[in-house]
């Protein structure tokens, strides 16, 4: 029985943005990546902490900043060509759109307006009176991106086999897994790669479309 899909959801840094962790894009632009940020990555990577402790670590660097000092750092993150459009395109094709990150809401936020998304989660940075206290509230753990796919369709009544997912990295490969098919955008390795049910490469996000599982937007 041949498969109607409902839904296309992406993950964010990497995919549809050229920046990988806008974690350390905040880092990098406000000159506190190297030293303690670039030791929270590497002991978070090598399993001496956890992944809400490396969040917690690293949102700690941020405490009493404005919040709109950071939203202006993230602004200024420019999308991958083709995401507008393909967006669109999706949308056209009665799909609902929607996007999981293990990076921040104050990213998805905008992206959420830009896109005209029906589905947004992320990881938010914890701010009073528009000043950031410090704390993280973790929505979407790292490698653990399946349980937001879950959430979706228990948002939506749409069937886990009905979804679409893409990404880049690692991390995604459990949104792959928790979807009825699934594309490698630029995988980041082998492993990516082989998860997925098919791979893109290019520039422009408009590089998956021929490999969406869609009748009307294969190619002639």
């Amino acid at each position: 029985m041949k498969t109607t899909y409902r839904a296309v959801l992406f993950d964010l840094d990497g995919t549809l943005t050229p920046v990988v962790s806008v974690w350390q894009h905040i880092h990098e632009v406000l000159g506190l990546w190297v030293g303690d940020a670039a030791r929270h990555q590497k002991a978070f990577e090598g399993g001496a902490i956890s992944y809400e402790e490396f969040c917690a670590r690293d949102a700690a660097h941020w405490k009493g900043m404005p919040e709109s000092r950071l939203r202006a750092i993230t602004d200024a993150i420019p999308y991958r060509p083709g995401v507008r459009e393909c967006a669109e395109l999706l949308r056209q094709e009665n799909l609902l759109v929607g996007v999981i990150s293990t990076g921040l809401t104050i990213l998805i936020e905008r992206v959420n307006h830009d896109l005209d998304l029906a589905y947004a989660i992320a990881n938010r940075l914890v701010a009073r009176h528009g000043i950031l206290t410090g704390e993280v509230k973790v929505n979407v753990e790292h490698g653990r991106k399946g349980e937001a796919v879950d959430l979706f369709c228990g948002q939506f009544g749409v069937d886990y086999r009905e979804v679409i997912t893409v990404g880049d990295s690692d991390g995604d490969i459990s949104m792959f897994e928790h979807s009825g098919f699934s594309i490698a955008f630029n995988p980041a390795s082998e492993r990516t790669a082989r998860a997925a049910s098919a791979i893109a490469r290019g520039e422009s996000l408009l590089a998956i479309v021929d490999r969406l599982p869609l009748e009307r937007l294969a190619p002639q």
